[in-house]
């Protein structure tokens, strides 16, 4: 496996974890806005979440694109580190840090889920979008 490009997928994981800290960030402003019912804020905060959920998705569809570039194996591989399964045989420091990387942002999008799910309830009673999946 290239380390080279194992070590890039870990800045872009970087970079994931900036933009959801930034995402986070702006959910709990929401959470905050909506909880002393700012309208006004609440709408603002809606719309600024808009641009890093962009970004997000930019950043993960470059990721997606080059592990589909690897071999086979490799991206079988990397693909299990990046979704925190069991690998086969040692990790290598390099993919050790990414999937430590990797863990981080999931933890983050966890964090992130739970006060808009709580935000979105709150707001849309009946209606939310969380309604749907109990």
């Amino acid at each position: 496996m290239d380390m080279e490009f194992v070590e890039s997928l870990r800045m872009s994981k970087r970079k994931e974890y900036m933009k959801l800290s930034e995402l986070s960030d702006l959910t709990e402003q929401l959470a905050q806005a909506t909880d002393r019912r700012d309208e006004v804020s609440a709408k603002m905060l809606v719309a600024m979440r808009q641009q890093p959920l962009l970004e997000l998705h930019e950043i993960e569809e470059t990721i997606r694109e080059g592990v589909l570039h690897q071999e086979e194996e490799d991206a079988i591989r990397l693909s299990a580190l990046m979704d925190g399964e069991e690998v086969s045989g040692p990790l290598l420091e390099e993919e050790q840090a990414l999937r430590e990387m990797c863990e981080r942002n999931r933890r983050v999008m966890e964090r992130i889920a739970s006060v808009d799910r709580r935000v979105s309830l709150g707001l849309g009673g009946k209606r939310s979008f969380y309604n749907n999946f109990r």
